[in-house]
């Protein structure tokens, strides 16, 4: 060096502060320089100007950090240039000052620590790991400091003892909790052992390649702040060597960021919440792996199908508990109305308790807290450790999360999962209809008074009686005690979210047995059907308040004979029972000692059969209905013994049938019968596949004897029902005749093309005409012969007479038919 006499060599330069031009005063490395004995050279040294990325303590914070972290006027070198705003970066084999770009503030360490503690240190100490000796090495907290905007101050500091108690990321840790757990375990209230293995342990146990990707992103993601320990890391990847700067961040999450393993799940949710498994070995949550996301700590999973298996949208897992407080159900958002944005159910529950619960905003909230808080002496430990240096932590990250450790989290008596799995957005009865909610939400006690499918008791007057209350088990009925009955009054009754989890239906669904399909016409002025609409009489609320019936089951007293056909015909709404009194009973007259007719025969003329007034009832709670024959359309056995009246019963009328062995459900499930999938018949639906030979589409057109609609000129096997005015038996006027159903005939309703006269095309919508009068349930298929109605087509012949004599060549439907009118002419 020009002017340097060899006496000065190797001597600092007097008139500079700085002689090497490292950004280190000679006097502080002077102050600070250690002998190395194992690098042999001193760890800091005026005149030698590559020291100032030397980190001869190991913390992870250069020696020109350490320096820098001087209050910016108290500064030899740079007032403008200090930590953390800078840090070294190299560029082209230098190492030069590197602004932090997204640090927020200008403020040094040193500065911000003597706002707090004018006392404290000047700058880092580059011999002491910890220069604050509170637990935390300097460049840990270098690197994870961030800009605290309401405190005006460093989240960390390596000059502050006190600090690492900010929740920098609002996740609901502290930062030293954070920076800790490489090697602590969660104190969140719950119970582990104490050789349970520590989150980085067990992610790495998991997926080993992702927990070394996760150091590494946490790292990478601090710039060039992180840079000694990225050195290290890659250190270790080449020769399996961890250096102890890494080894204290290998298992911490980052205080910087909300979610460290990414998994949509904060760090602070997954810490407060986890729990040991003992049978699995594992913890329940972890937020430093994202294996856990299908997980369900609470088991609070539903069955929303009912087919025995919990499918993935069904899950309630501890991600879907958690994005409670984002979306509400995410799988559901789409039903929230454009505009609204998301709705969480935390704001959805608060918005609830302050309309329905009249609560101000923060009584609402402080309702939430309280009910999440009380759940159990665990939680309210919990809640005590989350608020423990913040008192509304809780409320400012976790609120509006549900409760992955318990399974009623708003303590409604409603499982969270059920609630979950019955969730959508929209208006629901008894809210107006500016007030709209999730149908049902874990976190909002409110709504198990919420009606979502509209399916209760909404018409009802002073004169209705309800039905009584109790349960069905087993097709077997048990009253409830009185207290539970419901009294008389016209106020409507809701159907609840409470009253269809303790029913067992579902609270989407106002039919969760499927029996409303009962289709009813509506007529124009003219007569023509103008609509067909299903009736929903039988929806779950009405079965039990209204008819005492089982929503879940569509054959309550389990004789065979659908609900909704008993409904539909026994039904008396002005008496509010099963019973009708109808002039349908046939008085049958004696023709000779062995012979009786359903037949007036009266001054030479022979008239239709007088019709005696009689109770017809057929109650779907009552099995023993099934043998009623109010209309007496049976017939009678004569021999040298006498005649006996054999009854063609409510059973038989159903299915069209006089068959004696199956003549009743007992006789039927008693029988070798299989239906379409080889299975033993025990409901009517199965039966009615096997009488009408249903299992085969092609077979059916020929056995299905019930069928409506005719397909061919040839066809016997279709309905036909006329009205012929005729007076006398013997005297046939077809010029009158009124045709009131027929299978020949193309109802107006519906008709793709043409006029009346063709054959109807079911395929393509078309109906018979008049279909209504004996297809109940719009399938084009007959609901049996009529038990109202001693002769269904109104050809003069009893029903059950059609019956017998049409298989007494063992072919049914070659001869006469009940639904299809016979000419009676005698060739």
């Amino acid at each position: 060096m020009t002017g340097i006499t060899e006496l000065d060599v190797g001597s600092s330069d007097p008139v500079s502060s700085d002689t090497d031009s490292d950004g280190m005063p000679d006097g502080w490395e002077a102050y600070h320089a250690r002998w190395s004995v194992f690098e042999e050279k001193w760890s800091l040294n005026p005149v030698n100007g590559d020291d100032d990325v030397g980190d001869p303590d190991g913390d992870g914070l250069t020696n020109w950090e350490e320096y820098n972290s001087i209050q910016g006027n108290l500064s030899e070198i740079d007032p403008l240039i200090t930590a953390p705003q800078f840090y070294l970066l190299n560029s082209g084999g230098d190492w030069l000052p590197t602004p932090w770009l997204t640090a927020d503030s200008t403020a040094s360490f040193g500065e911000s620590a003597r706002l707090l503690h004018p006392n404290s240190p000047t700058t880092a100490d580059p011999n002491n790991p910890d220069t604050d000796g509170d637990g935390l090495l300097d460049g840990v907290e270098m690197i994870f400091t961030k800009w605290n905007y309401e405190e005006e101050t460093w989240t960390l500091n390596p000059l502050v003892p006190s600090d690492g108690y900010y929740d920098s990321d609002r996740d609901g840790l502290t930062d030293l909790v954070e920076l800790n757990l490489t090697n602590t375990n969660p104190e969140n209230g719950a119970l582990a052992p104490p050789d349970a293995p520590r989150f980085h342990e067990e992610a790495t146990s998991l997926d080993a390649l992702e927990s070394m990707n996760r150091v590494y992103r946490v790292l990478f993601t601090k710039q060039g702040r992180a840079h000694i320990a990225i050195s290290q890391f890659n250190e270790w990847q080449s020769d399996g060597f961890m250096r102890p700067l890494l080894a204290s961040l290998v298992g911490v999450s980052d205080p910087s960021e909300q979610d460290t393993d990414r998994d949509g799940m904060s760090d602070g949710y997954e810490y407060w919440f986890t729990e040991w498994d003992l049978e699995a070995n594992e913890w329940t949550i972890n937020p430093l792996t994202s294996a856990d996301i299908y997980r369900d700590s609470d088991e609070d999973s539903w069955d929303c199908n009912g087919d025995g298996t919990i499918s993935p949208s069904e899950s309630f897992t501890n991600l879907a508990e958690y994005e409670s407080r984002i979306y509400g159900k995410l799988l559901a958002v789409d039903t929230i109305p454009s505009g609204m944005g998301t709705v969480s159910y935390g704001s959805d529950a608060i918005n609830a308790l302050r309309f329905e619960g009249e609560l101000s905003e923060d009584e609402a909230i402080e309702s939430l807290y309280d009910t999440f808080s009380r759940k159990s002496d665990q939680s309210l430990e919990r809640m005590g450790l989350i608020n423990q240096f913040d008192p509304d932590s809780f409320n400012r990250t976790l609120l509006g999360i549900s409760d992955p450790t318990n399974d009623d989290s708003d303590m409604d008596g409603l499982p969270d999962g059920w609630e979950y799995c019955y969730s959508i957005f929209g208006h629901w009865m008894p809210l107006p209809e500016t007030q709209l909610r999730w149908s049902l939400n874990p976190l909002n006690p409110l709504d198990g008074s919420y009606d979502p499918d509209s399916d209760g008791w909404y018409d009802r007057t002073t004169s209705d009686v309800a039905a009584i209350q109790g349960t069905w088990t087993n097709r077997m009925f048990e009253p409830s005690n009185l207290t539970d009955q419901i009294d008389a009054g016209s106020t409507p009754l809701l159907f609840t979210n409470l009253m269809e989890y303790r029913n067992g239906t579902l609270p989407l669904s106002n039919d969760t047995d499927r029996d409303s399909v009962l289709m009813e016409p509506e007529f124009s002025v003219t007569g023509s059907v103008v609509s067909y609409n299903q009736n929903y009489n039988l929806s779950d609320g009405r079965e039990i308040l209204k008819y005492g019936t089982n929503p879940l089951d569509n054959d309550t007293d389990g004789d065979m004979m659908p609900d909704f056909y008993e409904y539909h015909l026994g039904w008396n709404e002005m008496n509010d029972n099963w019973s009708s009194l109808m002039q349908i009973e046939v008085v049958w007259q004696q023709i000779s000692s062995n012979s009786w007719k359903p037949v007036n025969i009266n001054g030479g003329s022979i008239m239709r059969p007088i019709l005696n007034w009689t109770w017809f009832t057929l109650d779907p709670t009552d099995p023993t209905d099934v043998g009623g024959d109010a209309d007496k359309d049976g017939d009678y056995e004569c021999n040298l013994g006498g005649c006996q009246y054999i009854p063609y019963t409510n059973f038989q009328e159903y299915f069209g049938i006089v068959n004696a062995t199956l003549s009743s459900p007992a006789l039927v499930r008693a029988a070798p019968l299989v239906d379409c999938r080889g299975n033993e018949v025990e409901e009517g639906w199965q039966f009615r596949e096997v009488v009408l030979g249903l299992c085969g589409n092609g077979a059916s057109l020929s056995t299905n004897y019930l069928r409506m609609n005719r397909i061919s000129q040839t066809d016997t096997l279709y309905a036909l029902i006329i009205d012929d005015n005729d007076q006398d038996y013997t005297q046939i006027d077809t010029s009158n005749d009124n045709v009131v159903l027929s299978g020949n005939w193309t109802d107006s309703y519906q008709r793709f093309a043409g006029d009346q006269f063709h054959l109807p095309n079911t395929g393509l919508g078309e109906y018979p005409y008049g279909w209504w009068l004996l297809d109940y349930d719009g399938d084009s298929i007959a609901e049996g012969t009529s038990p109202i109605n001693w002769d269904t087509d109104g050809d003069w012949l009893n029903d059950r007479f059609e019956i017998a004599d049409d298989l007494l060549d063992g072919i049914r439907g070659n001869s006469g038919s009940p639904i299809r009118y016979d000419d009676r002419t005698v060739p």
